[in-house]
């Protein structure tokens, strides 16, 4: 399985001296297997800034990837992903509906007359 970070969610606050401090993010972990995709998310609370200080406009997503990872610690990062490569081939998580993943439909809600 192929892995692939993924953030959102960036939710940020300021003090009198730092502007737009990031204090959480959602770091998803996507996991890729014979044309299929699998995705775990985390959202993730932040340290406070040390005094490397980067304003968030100059803040990439790589760096975000970085400081998420590094919160949430290797070992659970491989718990994650070891996850996602569970799911290739369970029927309960397939793309195609089947028996024990039936698809959601609604009904048509225009009156007979």
């Amino acid at each position: 399985m192929e892995f692939t970070y993924k953030i959102s969610g960036i939710k940020v606050y300021s003090t009198e001296d730092k502007k737009d401090i990031i204090k959480e993010a959602t770091l998803h972990i996507i996991g890729t297997e014979n044309n299929e995709t699998y995705e775990s998310y985390l959202p993730l609370l932040l340290e406070e800034p040390s005094s490397s200080f980067t304003e968030f406009e100059e803040v990439t997503e790589g760096q975000v990837q970085e400081w998420l990872k590094a919160t949430l610690g290797e070992d659970q990062i491989e718990e994650n992903k070891k996850g996602l490569a569970s799911l290739v081939g369970n029927p309960m998580f397939s793309k195609q509906p089947t028996r024990d993943n039936p698809q959601e439909k609604e009904l048509n809600t225009r009156e007979n007359n």
